[in-house]
């Protein structure tokens, strides 16, 4: 495997930066942070050889296993829901006055909607992320759920209206309206709404339209 071997080259000369950088010490205290980066990056360069066929429009199904509340696994191609967000790692909020951090909560309610059913994917396009590829994409199960709204209806992500032109504004009024999810934070969810230009700017033009089963 070509690309594995030029991966691992890549990783060997990043820990032998660290070392240079800080010393023979660094190597010996840290080694296992050195040998993490080597096993992390043989195992996401076979990930990124693994969904290296997969291209903008292109879908792909299988069993699906939920990462955090707006990302999740297919086989071992990572998936971003597209026009979503959910909190990440460390956000929080308050709660009846009480700090919350509601991360893994929205994960458990993303993994309750794809539970015991097969889940397709359409790319709307690909990023980078790290040493992987990470596909944005609109997701369905084979009842034909559209994945993004399973999660809004429940109050368990956000409407991220920068790329989804408000597609899930209805349902997410309808979530706030009964106090459902991350509605229950008290000055509303830790999420993201908008992009580095600000309220009302659109982040991509034209803006994505669903086109799967449940598609508006």
């Amino acid at each position: 495997m070509p690309g594995l071997v030029s991966c691992l080259r890549i990783a060997d000369a990043l820990a032998g930066e660290v070392v240079r950088q800080f010393g023979d010490a660094t190597l010996v205290t840290h080694k296992r942070f050195l040998a993490a980066i080597l096993v992390v990056a043989a195992s996401a360069c076979a990930h990124a050889q693994s969904s290296g066929s997969l291209s903008v429009g292109s879908e792909f199904s299988g069993t699906a296993t939920a990462v955090d509340g707006s990302s999740l696994d297919i086989k071992s191609n990572r998936f971003r829901i597209w026009g979503i967000d959910a909190p990440e790692r460390g956000a929080w909020c308050y709660s009846f006055d009480k700090r919350w951090k509601p991360m893994e909560d929205s994960t458990i309610a993303l993994r309750s909607c794809v539970q015991g059913k097969t889940v397709t994917c359409r790319i709307q396009k690909i990023e980078r992320s790290w040493f992987r590829q990470v596909h944005i994409a609109e997701c369905w199960t084979n009842d034909g759920q559209d994945v993004g709204e399973c999660m809004i209806r429940a109050g368990w992500a956000s409407d991220y209206t920068c790329y989804s032109g408000g597609y899930y504004r209805d349902l997410e009024t309808e979530a706030r309206n009964k106090a459902l999810g991350l509605w229950e934070c008290d000055n509303g969810p830790p999420t993201k709404r908008w992009g580095r230009h600000g309220a009302g700017t659109n982040c991509e033009s034209p803006v994505y339209r669903p086109r799967g089963p449940g598609a508006k």
